[in-house]
This record gives C-alpha cells, sequence and structure tokens, in this order.
C-alpha cells in the first residue's frame, strides 16, 4: 500500500474516533441528567434514557473495539517476526492507572446520586385492580379451551356414525363435504382426517386458515391414550391466535380428527401486561440503582478506552520507527534486499540509523547481483562443458577429493550399462569398483596422467576391452575417461594372425610337396623289395605320411585364405538362390543330418559378394554339422540332428538364422569364438568363424551368435545383412502381399 494512502487512512483512523469519543460522551454525560431527573430513566423519558444509553453503549463497544484491533495487531505481529510489544504494554498500563482517578470520582457521584433516589409508593386499590385482571385473563384461555374440546369431541362423534365412515371409502367427495360442514357449523377454521404417519384423509379449510403442520408426536400420544392432545397457543401479528386439538377417531382403521381453533388471547396479554407494569413499578427503586450503576460503567468505559487509545497514540508515535527497521531487517533476512526504512525528514538518531541501514541494503543487493551474475556464468560454463561431455564418444567419470561421483556423461551410461542418477553421489568403490585401482594408483601417484587396459563384461556377455587414463588436478579432483578399443583390439590381433598365418603358409606349404612326392617315390621304388611280412608295415607308413602331409596342406590352405581374404566385389545378388544353394552342399555332405529350410516368397535383395556369403553361410553350417554329428555320436544316436535355416526381414536387414541341436557353445564369452585359432576340436584350424565374421564386416553387416530361445541344447547363429535402399519399397510390398 502507498504511504500516502496508509497515512490517509491513518488520519481518518485517529478522526473517527476521536468523533466517536466526542459522541459517546455527550451522550453518557445526557443520560446522566436523565437518570437524576423526576420523568428521567424511569418515568416518561425512559425511552429516550435507554436510546441514549444504548447509542452510547455501541458507540463504547465500537471504540473498543477499535482500541481492541489495533492492540491485537500490535500484539500478533510478534508471530510474523516483530519484536514483544513492550513499550505499548507500558504506555497502556500507565494510561489506565491515569484513568482510575476520574472512575473513583464517577463512584462517588454515583453514590450521591442513588442517595437521592426517588420512591415511589403505591396503594392497595391498584395493587388489587392489577391482580383482579391478571385473574380473569387466565381464567379466560382454559374456557374457550373447554369450549373447543367440546366441539372437537361432538364433532369426532359424528364423524364416526356407520354413515360417515362407510362414505370416507366409498364416496369421498359427500366425506369432505359433511366435514365441511361439521368444521363450519362448530367454527373450526380447518379440520383434517390423518393416520398416524400424519397423511392428510380429508381435509375442510377455511379462508385465511393456517396451514397444515403435522402434529407432534406427544399429540399423537394423548390421542391415542383416549385423550386430546393440544399445541401450545400460536400467536399472529395479523391475524388471531390459535391452537390445534388432536382426537383419536376408534371408528375409523388408524384415523385421527385434527382441528385448529381460534382462541382469543387480547385480555390475557393485557393482564400479563399489567401485571408486568405493577411489578416494574414496585421494583422501581431498584432499576434507579441498576440505571446509575449503568450510566456509571458506560462513563468508566469510556474513559478507559479513551485512555488505552492516547496510550496506543504515544507508544506508537514512539515505537513505529523502531518497527519499521525491524520489519525491514526481517525482510532482509529472508533475502529480500530491495527492502527500505522510510525515513522522516527529522534529524534524529532513529533517522540517521534508517539512513545507514537503506546505503548497507543497497550494498548488498549489488553484491548480491555480482554475485548471481557470477554464479550464472559459472553455470553456463559448466553446461557448456556437460554439452561437450555428452557429445564425445568416450567415457567420462569425474570424482571429488572424497572419491564421490560428480558427473558420469552419456558414453559413460552406455559402456557401463548404469544411469547417472544411480552413481551421482556415490562412492566410486562401491558402484564402479572395476575403476577402483585405477583410482587407488593415481591418488598414489604423482605421475599427471595414469593409463591402463581392463576388461569388463558387456551386455551381451562379451568382454570390452577399455583404455581408462586417470587425471588429477590440484584441487584433489580426479576425472576418469576410457574408450571401447575392443574392435581395435580384435582388429589388431586379426592383423597380427594374418601376419602369422600368411608366413606359416609360406614356411609349411614349400617342403610339403617334395616330401609327399618322396613318400610316393619310395612306395613305388622299393615295395616290391620289402619282404612280404613286412609290406603291409611299409604301405601304412607311406600312406600315414601322404596322408598327414595332405592334412597339413588343408591347414595351410586355411592359412593362406585367412591371410589372403580377398577384397569382396559388391553386387546386388538374392539371398535366396545363395541360402539354397549352401544347404543343398550341406544336405549332400551331411546325409545323417535334417537341413529344413524356410525363405520368404519373394526375393530379398542385398549388396555382397555372393561367393564370399555362400563361403560364409557354408562354413556356419559345416560347424553346425559337426556339433551335431558330435552330439549323436556322444548320445550314440544315429537319427536325431537338425540344422534349421530360416531367411527373413527384419525392419531394413535380411537375416539368415542357423538353428541346430548339436553341443552347443562352449563357454560363455562367446565373442572369443570369432577370433582366429580358437577352436574345441582336435583338428580344427579356428579360422572358421574368424572368417564368417571378417566377411560380415566387410559386408557392413554382423554376426551373432545366442543361444536357443527354448532352452534347449544347441546353438544359434545370425547373418545380418543390410539391404538395399532401393529394394526397401520392393521387399515391403512383398510381405504386405504375402501377409
Amino acid at each position: 500500500m502507498p504511504s500516502w494512502l496508509k497515512n490517509g487512512f491513518k488520519s481518518l483512523r485517529m478522526s473517527l474516533f476521536a468523533t466517536g469519543f466526542l459522541v459517546a460522551a455527550v451522550g453518557v454525560v445526557a443520560c446522566a441528567i436523565l437518570a437524576v431527573s423526576e420523568q428521567g430513566a424511569i418515568g416518561s423519558l425512559a425511552p429516550l434514557f435507554y436510546t441514549l444509553l444504548s447509542i452510547s453503549a455501541v458507540i463504547i463497544a465500537g471504540l473498543a473495539g477499535a482500541v481492541s484491533v489495533r492492540a491485537a495487531r500490535i500484539f500478533m505481529g510478534r508471530r510474523f517476526g516483530a519484536p514483544a510489544p513492550r513499550l505499548h504494554m507500558r504506555f497502556m498500563a500507565l494510561f489506565a492507572l491515569a484513568a482510575v482517578a476520574p472512575s473513583i470520582l464517577m463512584a462517588l457521584l454515583l453514590a450521591l446520586v442513588l442517595g437521592r433516589g426517588v420512591e415511589f409508593w403505591f396503594g392497595e386499590r391498584v395493587t388489587t385492580l392489577v391482580e383482579t385482571m391478571a385473574e380473569v385473563g387466565r381464567a379466560q384461555a382454559p374456557l374457550e379451551l373447554n369450549l373447543a374440546e367440546l366441539q372437537l369431541v361432538s364433532m369426532a362423534g359424528d364423524l364416526s356414525y356407520p354413515e360417515a365412515v362407510a362414505a370416507m371409502s366409498e364416496s369421498r367427495i359427500e366425506y369432505t363435504q359433511y366435514l365441511r360442514n361439521q368444521a363450519i357449523g362448530r367454527n373450526f377454521a380447518s379440520a383434517y382426517v390423518i393416520d398416524s404417519r400424519s397423511t392428510i384423509l380429508a381435509r375442510a379449510e377455511a379462508p385465511g386458515a393456517p396451514p397444515f403442520v403435522a402434529p407432534s408426536q406427544r399429540m399423537y400420544e394423548f390421542a391415542a391414550s383416549r385423550d386430546i392432545g393440544v399445541s401450545d397457543p400460536t400467536q399472529r401479528e395479523d391475524a388471531p391466535a390459535y391452537v390445534r386439538l388432536l382426537v383419536n377417531l376408534p371408528a375409523y382403521d388408524d384415523a385421527y380428527l385434527y382441528v385448529v381453533w381460534y382462541v382469543d388471547l387480547g385480555v390475557l396479554t393485557a393482564a400479563e401486561e399489567a401485571t408486568a407494569s405493577y411489578r416494574q413499578a414496585v421494583a422501581r427503586e431498584e432499576g434507579m440503582r441498576q440505571v446509575f450503576i449503568l450510566v456509571y460503567f458506560a462513563a468508566v468505559a469510556l474513559i478507559l478506552v479513551g485512555a488505552l487509545w492516547l496510550a496506543l497514540s504515544a507508544a506508537t508515535r514512539v515505537v513505529t520507527p523502531v518497527a519499521r527497521l525491524v520489519g525491514a531487517a526481517e525482510r532482509v533476512r529472508r533475502g529480500d534486499l530491495d527492502a527500505r526504512v522510510l525515513v522522516q525528514r527529522d534529524d534524529d538518531e532513529i533517522a540517521a540509523l534508517g539512513r545507514a541501514f537503506n546505503r548497507m541494503t543497497r550494498q548488498l543487493r549489488s553484491q548480491r547481483r555480482a554475485l548471481l551474475e557470477a554464479n550464472a556464468e559459472s553455470e553456463s560454463r559448466r553446461n557448456f562443458i556437460e554439452a561437450v561431455l555428452t557429445g564425445v564418444s568416450a567415457g567420462v567419470v569425474g570424482l571429488a577429493p572424497d572419491n564421490r561421483i560428480t558427473l558420469v556423461n552419456r558414453s559413460a551410461e552406455a559402456l557401463l550399462d548404469v544411469e547417472a542418477g544411480t552413481l551421482t553421489g556415490e562412492q566410486v568403490d562401491t558402484v564402479l569398483g572395476v575403476f577402483a585401482p585405477i583410482v587407488e594408483e593415481a591418488r598414489r601417484s604423482r605421475a599427471v596422467l595414469i593409463e591402463r587396459q581392463i576388461d569388463i563384461p558387456g551386455n551381451d556377455g562379451a568382454l570390452l576391452n577399455l583404455n581408462v587414463r586417470a587425471s588429477t588436478d590440484d584441487k584433489g579432483e580426479l576425472v576418469i575417461t576410457f574408450d571401447d578399443v575392443t574392435r581395435l583390439v580384435a582388429a589388431q590381433r586379426n592383423a597380427a594372425w594374418r601376419d602369422v598365418a600368411r608366413r606359416i603358409a609360406h614356411e609349411i606349404k614349400n617342403p610339403l610337396t617334395p616330401i609327399q612326392l618322396s613318400a610316393e617315390r619310395i612306395r613305388r621304388k622299393y615295395r616290391a623289395a620289402i619282404p612280404d611280412d613286412q609290406a603291409e608295415i611299409f604301405d601304412k607308413c607311406v600312406e600315414t605320411i601322404v596322408r598327414q602331409v595332405s592334412d597339413i596342406g588343408r591347414m595351410v590352405d586355411e592359412f593362406s585364405a585367412f591371410a589372403r581374404m580377398p577384397t569382396p566385389k559388391m553386387e546386388a545378388a538374392d539371398l535366396v538362390g545363395v541360402v539354397e544353394g549352401a544347404v543343398f552342399s550341406q544336405r549332400v555332405a551331411s546325409p545323417r543330418i535334417k537341413l529344413p529350410l524356410e525363405l520368404p516368397g519373394h526375393p530379398v535383395i542385398v549388396e555382397c559378394d555372393s561367393r564370399l556369403t555362400a563361403q560364409a553361410l557354408a562354413n556356419i553350417l559345416k560347424n553346425a554339422g559337426e556339433s551335431v554329428l558330435a552330439r549323436l555320436d556322444e548320445d550314440g544316436a544315429k537319427q536325431g540332428g537338425e540344422v534349421a535355416v530360416t531367411l527373413k526381414l527384419e525392419n531394413d536387414t535380411a537375416v539368415i538364422e542357423v538353428v541346430d541341436n548339436g553341443l552347443g557353445w562352449p563357454f560363455a564369452d562367446r565373442a572369443k569364438l570369432t577370433e582366429p585359432y580358437m577352436t574345441t576340436r582336435e583338428k580344427g584350424t579356428g579360422l572358421g568363424l574368424a572368417i564368417v565374421r571378417r566377411v560380415m564386416e566387410d559386408h557392413g553387416g554382423r554376426l551373432e551368435l545366442e543361444e536357443r530361445e527354448d532352452g534347449a541344447r544347441g546353438a544359434v547363429v545370425r547373418l545380418a545383412f543390410p539391404l538395399l535402399e532401393i529394394t526397401n519399397a520392393a521387399n515391403e510390398s512383398a510381405l504386405s502381399r504375402e501377409a
């Protein structure tokens, strides 16, 4: 609220209080004058006296309310942080004591007035007249009520005739007319025939009759006991008073006669008024005393209220500047640095304190603005850094000096398969134990950067190779960055193995041909010179040499094929034909194994090298067949082996799925099976899956090694090829037609 408006309300409040106090004082003085006059408070001027006294009391009550509200605001201010209003309490106590002296003077004046009170005496004839009128008035009402009961009983008898009872059920109109005639003839304002639930069975009402009101339970109880239930008289301002009567009708099944009877209570009212006036006159002397006491208390209350108002005003003039300063300080405590103290033009200590307070708040506001701007700039930089960290491929984890995790970027969430919300604020050795040794080494070491490589399990169970770097700053904060180098390590390992394979092929293949030729020449030249008993041994030895040389040659060929993987010649090809050819070859090679084939009813066009693709699929089918045959030999069965081949579309990918019921994967880390020379068979070279993975990588596809979904023993291999974009629409259309 503006200060000028507040000051205007304050001036208006003071003016209203002063006006009310003056009017109440005039009224109290007038009441005192009337109280000591002969025709005043008890005589003909009594209405004027009580009117003035009531008006004065109302005004005094209003003034007291204003004082109470003002005092309550001051005292209740303590709840909102204002200081205790002790100064106001002291002022009010002093001014209240100052009001006691006038109150004593008013008590002495009241005692003097009561000593000169007026005594009135009345004769015996007035007393007799008043008492006689009262008796007459009291006797009239019972007489009228007896007459009404007689009429009610007579009417109930007429309604109980068999003809009337029969008309009730047979001719309701005639019964109602009969009821109306009975009511009119017996001066009843209205008559009703009702049941015990106050349901109207028949009614007759005269014009201007009171509305129907259900009888009370008490009236029903009187009527049920063969008596007459009578209600209390009901008086009306513009109509005669009346009573309601209820009587049981035994001739009916659950019926009562309920009537309204007008009664004249005028004589009774006049008698009661006369009696009251007489008793008031007898007690007039006591009334005079009460009048003087009322005037006294009104004057005391007025003086006390005025004194308290003056006390509050005087205390407020002293306390208000201090209260403003306290309120402004409280606003500053809550963070409102725009708080200012209204300083008057007075050149005193409080004004100087207010100006100093305003200077202090202005300085605090400017300093806080500078801090907020610096904090906003720092927050902006932090958000920028987080945005940069979010975009990088390396995982980043920030640690506080106490090894609490403070930052985790999105790449770290993806590599570690965790959510940042579950890591932030936790100890690194609790939630990321794989980094604990590196963190401990970085804390101990004086080196700026610590770099190590660790292996962690991935989502699919394969191991991820992480290159981890840890660095600390001057504040003891530590930053861990790590990259997924699994593909890089695998590529380096494959390159090394290809070099090894090339060297082995070169060094071993050259002497194989002379060895084989020499063995065959020895058999041709010296076979005839060998005795018959030694000929069999000679033949077996030569055949062993030739066979082993052939096996070594085959292995060398595989090494050469792995080392000199040709660059694929990419062209559009239909995978349906490639899959059919590979499955046919495997059926010929493995007649003991069932090879069910499931193909889509349309071409599946991908960009690939058909020869390399067929070679990769042949390696998969060969491995699956060997695994199935090994299981059949292990179980001692001749039938039951199966390798199911399915070609299907999944989104924008063509998938060749091979499912067998062989021995299954030898260990959980299936990613190692695709590394060169990794085999679990005695005569295996460990290059089959390595070649397949190389082919799939060259085609932009992927090799997936999985378990069977039904939980049965066996393995699942999936070769996924990206579809040509120009054929996606055709494939989708074909799928729609097939569906």
